[in-house]
């Protein structure tokens, strides 16, 4: 990967804020690396547009809606923003508004997610939307805690969202850790209405089915 420009590597820690910890718009070529964004009260790491944005080694925590939001690649040509989020810990999100605020918001087309821990949030760890993603290597547990009907993963009711690969990641302990499943359920990945065109292999589920699916 050819990085060109260096953000914040590695930066103070940011904490404390009554709203977004840092947002990058149309950046290229930028690098964060070894940041810590906790005690948020809206989002973490905000990334909308540009290309080839990475977050390498951060520990995103205590949000009060999703830790990341990772935006970029154009839909219309298929063209790959090349974004990547690797090697972070990003937990305990969602601490405001409890639904569809994951870990990782992915949207757009051709960026990574590998190699990160994520956990500890009421509903979904991730969500996506868009074409050609590549999730693979990370640790998924103690996430939809409280949301019914969805999953660790989630996407949702678009049928043009295809070729995402789910590769090599490990779900386990998925759903309500009360004991009590979920109406519909709580599940690893859950492709949701219309759904197609994915390709998941060597993944691991461990008791990551709570409820009617999983």
């Amino acid at each position: 990967r050819h990085v060109h420009s260096v953000l914040l590597e590695p930066c103070v820690p940011l904490l404390l804020g009554r709203y977004q910890g840092l947002v990058l718009t149309d950046a290229t070529d930028c690098l964060l690396a070894g940041c810590t964004v906790g005690r948020m009260a809206d989002s973490g790491v905000l990334v909308h547009g540009g290309a080839r944005v990475t977050l390498l080694g951060c520990d995103v925590h205590t949000t009060g809606r999703r830790g990341t939001e990772i935006i970029g690649g154009d839909r219309a040509t298929l063209t790959p923003g090349g974004h990547v989020v690797e090697d972070c810990v990003i937990h305990s999100v969602g601490r405001i508004d409890r639904t569809y605020t994951p870990c990782i918001q992915l949207e757009g087309v051709g960026n990574q997610v590998a190699h990160n821990l994520l956990y500890d949030c009421p509903s979904s760890a991730m969500r996506i939307e868009g074409n050609d993603h590549q999730i693979e290597y990370n640790n998924f547990h103690s996430v939809v805690l409280e949301s019914d009907d969805q999953g660790a993963i989630d996407i949702f009711a678009n049928p043009s969202y295809r070729g995402v690969v789910y590769r090599h990641n490990i779900f386990h302990h998925i759903g309500n850790v009360a004991g009590k499943a979920g109406f519909h359920g709580q599940a690893g990945i859950r492709l949701d209405d219309a759904i197609s065109g994915q390709l998941i292999y060597g993944n691991v589920f461990y008791r990551s089915a709570n409820g009617n699916f999983g």
